[in-house]
């Protein structure tokens, strides 16, 4: 029997909150990836070397063939399994329209927070961003609306 070597898990990684009319853009994740189709916002391992904000552009690019540019770090948050993610405002060049690699993506859509919160299958990094947001721990661009102060209650 052949036994397949245990991939390891990110240290450190890069996650996108590109919220456009109110809508933030999620992913389901493919099939072949680590936590399989699972909704979550698009992002990736930080690589040596690179900023944050180099990662999740580069991430975007590989997951969803999307030309982008990171505005600014928001937040910084830590899994269960110890990765530690850090949450980057990006803005999508205009032309610029999302296209699955299905090696990582399985779909993508643009959902209200509130939509995604209804989801059964989120990864538990979503519920922890929208809590923190709505706790004022950090701000969102004028694009995304104003937190529901119910999501102080989500159980993270």
């Amino acid at each position: 029997m052949v036994q397949r070597a245990k991939r390891r898990k990110p240290g450190h990684g890069a996650v996108a909150v590109i919220v456009e009319g109110g809508k933030f853009l999620v992913i389901r994740r493919s099939e072949k990836v680590r936590a399989p189709n699972l909704l979550c916002f698009a992002g990736g391992t930080i690589e040596r070397g690179e900023t944050p904000e180099q990662a999740i552009v580069r991430e975007l690019q590989e997951e969803l063939n999307l030309q982008s540019r990171a505005i600014g770090h928001v937040w910084q948050s830590r899994t269960s399994w110890g990765t530690l993610l850090e949450w980057v405002v990006v803005h999508r060049k205009p032309d610029s329209q999302p296209v699955a690699n299905p090696d990582e993506v399985g779909e993508w859509f643009w959902l209200t927070g509130s939509e995604l919160l209804s989801k059964p299958d989120l990864l538990p990094s979503v519920p922890a961003f929208y809590r923190a947001w709505a706790e004022g721990i950090f701000t969102l661009p004028d694009a995304a609306g104003r937190p529901d102060p119910a999501w102080r209650e989500l159980d993270v």
